[in-house]
């Protein structure tokens, strides 16, 4: 379904916003924030309510949603206190005050152009995958790359949760930088579910490299290990292993996100 307001469209499929022609940059959690608010435009939704639509299964304060907000806000230029895309409703919570359209799907296309279509898609992908270079040679391109979910080993923790907002963190870490594109979580994880490798995966995105790794609880510290591989060889770029204490596991997405989102960047910056 895609939502139009303005000079945007957001595509809630893909959780991708354009401005005109141009895509507008949104963390995942940003992302999800607007799709709700879409979702209900011109209702005010509380604020629990949004938390629990925004982060289902993560324990979040309040301080969490009011910074999408804010990102949002910036995104969307939303500054006109007298017209704001964005209302915020005292005490209560938000509404998407903007005049919302919402597109229809498109009619069904004959069979021919589709298989031709598949037949290029399938025939540029070989390509890629066996005639393109390595990225990691001097070029001027913007390395594209996924954060595959870690596996996350550690009793008395809720795992799915711990690897979610870890995930997230790195993925809002690694696109601070610029030149870096980022695939969002809720791709992979619909690529994971349908069974596909995930090495198939970037090569079939055009993706350069993937960020994979674990999590284990050892002892008092939990221990991170952070591989970034080479999509087009499956070579190691760079491994490192981070240690952070078990006894404030919030602390430990946070400080383990941003120690690898800067070894990964550096990494990616010197080719």
């Amino acid at each position: 379904m895609t939502y139009h307001f303005g000079d945007f469209r957001f595509d809630a499929t893909e959780r991708l916003l354009f401005r005109g022609a141009d895509r507008v940059a949104l963390v995942p959690k940003v992302a999800d924030t607007l799709h709700v608010l879409l979702e209900r435009h011109g209702q005010v939704i509380e604020k629990a309510d949004l938390m629990q639509r925004i982060w289902p299964d993560a324990t979040v304060e309040e301080i969490g949603l009011a910074r999408n907000i804010s990102l949002l806000r910036k995104a969307l230029d939303d500054e006109a206190p007298d017209s704001p895309i964005i209302e915020t409703v005292p005490r209560r919570g938000y509404r998407f005050a903007a005049p919302v359209t919402v597109g229809t799907p498109s009619a069904p296309r004959k069979r021919w152009p589709l298989l031709a279509v598949l037949l290029l898609a399938t025939a540029a992908a070989i390509y890629y995958q066996f005639y393109v270079p390595s990225r990691f040679v001097p070029t001027n391109r913007a390395a594209a790359l996924a954060v595959v979910p870690f596996p996350c080993a550690c009793p008395g923790i809720d795992a799915e949760a711990y690897t979610e907002v870890l995930t997230d963190l790195l993925v809002t870490d690694l696109s601070q930088t610029p030149t870096l594109q980022l695939v969002a979580p809720s791709t992979v994880r619909r690529h994971q579910r349908a069974g596909m490798s995930m090495g198939l995966m970037g090569r079939l995105l055009g993706l350069d490299a993937l960020v994979e790794g674990s999590v284990q609880l050892a002892g008092a510290d939990l221990r991170t290990t952070v591989r970034l591989v080479d999509v087009h060889t499956g070579k190691i770029i760079w491994s490192e292993t981070i240690h952070q204490p078990a006894s404030d596991p919030a602390a430990a997405q946070t400080a383990t996100a941003r120690h690898a989102a800067t070894q990964i960047a550096s990494r990616l910056l010197t080719h």
